[in-house]
């Protein structure tokens, strides 16, 4: 990250973990068990996304830490570290984000390069993610996997969520897929479902019932 940043946040109705981001009554960080995903996730988030509670890019890191890295977005100053992660995998670093325009879908590929991978993952509302790729110029450069989802987002916990997007571990499950990582990407996903349930619970003050 360009600098330190403390994640604790405090909020009328609840005090949040440092890490998940969960109400603290509901915090998932001693029941998620790590994994390591052959596929690098570089997340580049805006500040506001960061602090957001219901982050499900933090939840990644929480989930896969070996394999996932986040960088706060500031639009003068492009984080060293997210650069020399694009240079590492130079050729095999991939933005992941809808092609909507002539340039990005020229930019798409339908395939990626075998062995160790990249993909760069916008982390914020569609309006801020949308924001981020077209004021930076690093990123333009990078080949681009355009996912078209066939379902539901399962991200319920914030209004005014657009019509056919998915939220941003669901985009790195969508990876895994194409990447083969089938194990992976289900473990992520159960974890993610109780990460949404556990935070639903705690918002109310209450446990979340066990099946």
């Amino acid at each position: 990250m360009n600098r330190p940043i403390k994640v604790k946040q405090i909020t009328r109705l609840y005090e949040s973990c440092n890490r998940c981001g969960l109400p603290t009554l509901t915090c998932i960080c001693n029941i998620v068990s790590p994994i390591n995903t052959k596929a690098k996730f570089l997340i580049l988030s805006s500040e506001r996304e960061f602090y957001r509670a219901s982050s499900t890019g933090r939840l990644l890191k929480l989930i896969n830490p070996g394999s996932t890295e986040i960088f706060l977005w500031e639009r003068t100053n492009p984080s060293p570290g997210l650069m020399a992660n694009i240079q590492k995998y130079r050729g095999k670093a991939y933005l992941l984000f809808p092609a909507e325009s002539t340039d990005m879908v020229a930019r798409s590929v339908g395939e990626v390069e075998e062995g160790p991978v990249a993909f760069v993952l916008i982390d914020g509302t569609w309006k801020e993610a949308r924001k981020i790729v077209r004021k930076s110029d690093y990123l333009k450069d990078l080949p681009l996997v355009s996912l078209k989802p066939d379902y539901e987002s399962r991200f319920s916990l914030r209004r005014g969520r657009v019509e056919g997007t998915i939220c941003t571990i669901e985009a790195a499950m969508e990876i895994l897929k194409l990447t083969g990582e089938i194990a992976q990407e289900r473990i992520i996903g159960e974890y993610f479902d109780l990460f949404l349930k556990h935070y639903k619970a705690g918002t109310s003050s209450h446990l979340p019932k066990i099946d």
